[in-house]
């Protein structure tokens, strides 16, 4: 199984907003526009005599920007599918007084050999 973390940091490494694992980027104040994520749900994919070949990785990634977060959402959405990954969820959270970015919470599956 590869090491997810790295796998999706990497992979979203040139995306143009910092990307962090459970977690919020360093330092005081937060960008303008930063990546959260974390897996959510790892379970069997697939399975043949009760032996487990394929596995199930769900995360849970969370675009925050102070300002419309349109195309970066699009860039992160293009970047994973190119990546094997399949897009099974997507809404925008309320926004609320106080907060200081919208979010925009993404869901994705990835399949990868046990």
């Amino acid at each position: 199984m590869i090491d997810l973390v790295e796998f999706v940091t990497s992979t979203l490494s040139d995306i143009g907003a910092p990307v962090v694992f459970q977690a919020y980027p360093a330092g005081s104040t937060p960008p303008a526009q930063y990546i959260t994520f974390h897996e959510y749900h790892t379970g069997p994919e697939l399975e043949a005599a009760d032996v487990e070949i394929t596995t199930e990785r769900l995360i849970n990634l969370n675009v925050w920007s102070k300002s419309n977060y349109t195309s970066l959402v699009n860039s992160v959405r293009k970047t994973l599918e190119k990546a094997g990954f399949e897009r099974t969820f997507e809404f925008d959270a309320p926004y609320m007084d106080g907060d200081s970015h919208f979010n925009k919470v993404m869901r994705f599956k990835f399949i990868d050999e046990y």
